[in-house]
């Protein structure tokens, strides 16, 4: 086979980046060996199959004749063609990066080399002119989070060494700004991976995180009048105390202030993930008590977030806020909603997956299920190896729905699988105590659910209404007429 990491690259660059690869290629400055004008040809031969590994035409046979038409073909021997290959990947990393560097950027790096550079020549006066523009354009910034504290610290770091240079020992040369900015950089990063921890804990049998005294320190510090307070250091500390008491309604009403008020200030990456926790929280207030306002408000927060791009990454929804929109949709009742972003959005827009199709094709599932369309479901329904546990558990108990519903003799046991996979997984007890709710309550709309004057099925109703952490908890009301 031919270079297979070379291939599937470039089957996944857009026609924009497989011009702007080419221009990269044919320059003189990022290529300028003695096999450039065949690296160019190899290139143009690959993307004219669209890097397709099964295209008879990128076998590796193939390709060997057509650029080495004297040389004796050798299936498991390394070739010339290898050499050629994995000259092209290397380029083709070299291309990925210059893109990241150029895209992550501002043109307050290039100011920064310049600095550097009047600096290891001396020129006094033209370094400070230099460092004063950089300041300059530091104060005209909008964004005040960590990229902002780090260029910051950057700035001062440049100033440092160059009164390094000169030292009088007169001063402390600028090493308090240099900590100044390195602290404020570093305690936004530690708060954002600390509250992403709690997070994480939610879902993962992960171990507890050591109570250092240095996140203790940052998160002291970072209060109200502390060395570290910022307006997103502020945003963090207050969204630890959410992620660990999420019932604290004073808390998110404040939170969800701050994230208004100081949205120009944040980088819309950083924003966006702020956004992810946001509706997470509202998830936790939904499997605490699962009322009607919960339901309605997350699918208005779902579609304002959709509306203004936050659920995208690298132009990709990851494929458990996928799955979200869809459900919470579906729960409200808005299926032409449903079909309309299902179709709007097709498994090309699926992002965090090696199986984009089968997501989407999970989700469509879904879609057909509450339509009550169960032979379309069933045939929508698909299994593989998903990398998230929950995905291959989710599709397993929308199988035990639909056996319920198309009353298969098969439910019994569908159900004792769906209970041994959810206890075979590593998922956190929080997570793995809704599906077990589930199936208890499943069992018990078996027995009563058709016995409309037993007060068993009466107690079973308000159970199901009231209990926390349980999946689905509209569909067995639905099937005891309470939906």
């Amino acid at each position: 086979m031919l270079h297979r990491k070379l291939l599937e690259v470039l089957n996944h660059l857009t026609i924009a980046e497989r011009k702007q690869l080419r221009l990269f290629l044919t320059s003189p400055y990022f290529s300028n060996t003695i096999n450039a004008s065949e690296i160019v040809r190899l290139y143009d031969h690959i993307i004219q199959h669209d890097a397709k590994e099964e295209h008879p035409a990128l076998s590796k046979e193939v390709v060997f004749r057509m650029f080495f038409p004297n040389g004796q073909f050798q299936e498991k021997i390394k070739s010339p063609l290898d050499a050629l290959t994995s000259e092209l990947f290397g380029l083709v990393r070299r291309f990925l990066a210059q893109v990241s560097v150029e895209r992550e950027s501002r043109e307050i790096s290039e100011y920064l080399a310049l600095a550097q550079f009047y600096r290891k020549f001396a020129y006094e006066e033209r370094f400070w002119q230099t460092i004063q523009t950089l300041r300059k354009m530091q104060r005209q910034f909008p964004l005040r989070d960590a990229q902002c504290f780090f260029e910051q610290f950057k700035i001062e770091d440049e100033e440092l060494k160059f009164r390094g240079m000169y030292n009088t020992f007169e001063d402390e040369m600028n090493l308090n700004a240099v900590h100044k900015n390195l602290d404020l950089y570093y305690s936004i990063l530690k708060l954002d991976y600390t509250s992403y921890f709690e997070y994480q804990k939610r879902f993962a049998q992960v171990e507890k995180l050591p109570e250092t005294p240095l996140v203790e320190d940052i998160i002291n510090l970072s209060c109200e009048g502390g060395l570290l307070d910022t307006p997103i250091n502020r945003i963090y500390l207050l969204l630890l105390n959410l992620l660990k008491n999420p019932e604290d309604e004073a808390s998110l009403e404040m939170w969800e202030r701050l994230l208004i008020q100081y949205e120009p200030v944040i980088s819309p990456e950083r924003y966006k993930n702020l956004m992810t926790l946001y509706r997470f929280l509202w998830h936790q207030k939904y499997n605490k008590v699962g009322d009607d306002f919960s339901r309605r408000r997350i699918f208005e927060i779902y579609q304002k977030h959709l509306e203004k791009g936050y659920f995208y990454f690298d132009g990709l929804i990851p494929f458990t806020a996928f799955r979200n929109l869809v459900m919470f949709a579906l729960i409200i009742g808005e299926f032409d909603w449903v079909k309309s972003f299902l179709d709007a959005h097709p498994h090309e827009r699926i992002g965090g997956t090696r199986y984009p199709a089968e997501i989407h094709s999970l989700n469509l599932a879904e879609y057909y299920f509450y339509i009550k369309k169960y032979a379309e479901a069933r045939e929508h329904l698909v299994y593989r190896p998903f990398e998230h546990p929950t995905v291959s558990i989710l599709a397993d108990l929308l199988l035990v729905k639909i056996y319920y519903e198309t009353q298969n003799e098969l439910l019994e046991s569908r159900m004792k699988a769906l209970d041994q996979k959810v206890r075979r997984s590593k998922l956190s007890q929080e997570t793995k105590n809704r599906y077990y709710n589930f199936l208890k309550k499943l069992d018990k709309v078996i027995k009563y659910g058709s016995q409309a004057r037993n007060p068993k099925r009466a107690r079973l109703v308000e159970s199901i209404k009231t209990m926390p952490d349980l999946i689905a908890r509209e569909w067995p009301l639905e099937k005891l007429g309470e939906g």
